[in-house]
């Protein structure tokens, strides 16, 4: 039978890493294998601590504070390149880049992010995410794709505001092994997850509550 020109076909033997409803139940955390070139040429490439390494714990700490305390929900950490992105409730569609020093210097953080309580701040997620999915574009939706992204928003719990410091901080102690160490980082509070990629290209993609177990287990 001949599919008409409106009909899309569903394909059920692959899924995204990560798709429209987040990592896959069943697992907490999926890897990636990086370019073999990188991994193979790891020993070749000596580390050279970059601009964020040398203040790497004060910058750690004004990310946690700005997922804690201000409209920013996800944030990006370049180790190696000293680059921080932020995205914000108050501008979902597009986000910034600082520079790591700049980030740490008096009033700059002041200046550029707004302060918002958390609980303000998830409940606004919840809220857009639902406005979206309700309203006018859910006609484009296909039935399965409504029932996947309805199932995912009624089940979706805002991850605890207390164990932001803990994991952003876990991003020091992966940059701190030898040999495969940390290259950047990013943790999503409207995803819920924590994405990590490391020198030899390797990335894992990682539940957000699961995330401090996770480093716990893989470093000595």
């Amino acid at each position: 039978m001949s599919t008409l020109p409106h009909e899309t076909k569903v394909c059920l033997l692959h899924e995204p890493i990560v798709g429209a409803v987040g990592l896959p139940a069943d697992r907490p955390f999926v890897s990636i294998k990086g370019d073999p070139s990188l991994r193979e040429t790891v020993p070749l490439r000596p580390r050279h601590p970059s601009r964020l390494d040398q203040i790497a714990g004060t910058v750690l700490e004004t990310c946690a504070a700005l997922l804690r305390d201000t409209g920013v929900f996800a944030i990006y950490v370049g180790f190696n390149s000293s680059e921080v992105r932020t995205e914000s409730i108050f501008n979902p569609f597009a986000y910034e880049v600082h520079d790591a020093e700049d980030l740490v210097k008096p009033g700059y953080t002041a200046r550029h992010f707004v302060s918002v309580p958390y609980e303000e701040k998830m409940r606004t997620i919840a809220w857009v995410r639902a406005m979206i999915q309700t309203g006018p574009l859910r006609t484009y939706l296909p039935a399965h794709w409504q029932k996947l992204m309805d199932g995912e928003r009624n089940a979706w719990k805002p991850l605890a505001v207390e164990r932001i410091d803990e994991i952003v901080q876990s991003f020091d102690v992966l940059r701190g092994i030898e040999g495969y160490y940390l290259r950047n980082a990013a943790i999503s509070l409207s995803e819920g997850i924590v994405r990590a990629s490391y020198n030899c290209d390797g990335t894992y993609i990682v539940r957000a509550d699961y995330f401090p177990e996770f480093v716990r287990i893989n470093t000595p």
